[in-house]
């Protein structure tokens, strides 16, 4: 599947919204109000994202920090 490569382009590109609870292994979960941090929904309450530029990607619980900044998630490939 092809992406836009920018968070926002990439909501707006994939028609299939999410819920916070809705979430499924693969969804796109978009963070802070201009959706400007992207992650990847892996299941069992944690994602894999980039924390900023030059960082190693981590693994991380989806906690309160994360459920307050949720902007919206997105199901590629639907």
């Amino acid at each position: 599947m092809k992406l836009p490569r920018v968070t926002t382009a990439q909501y707006r590109a994939v028609k299939k919204k999410v819920s916070w609870k809705g979430a499924v292994a693969g969804d796109l979960l978009f963070f802070y109000g201009g959706k400007s941090h992207v992650g990847i929904y892996v299941g069992h309450g944690y994602m894999i994202h980039a924390p900023s530029s030059g960082q190693r990607v981590k693994k991380v619980k989806l906690g309160g920090y994360y459920k307050r900044h949720f902007a919206g998630g997105v199901r590629p490939g639907y």
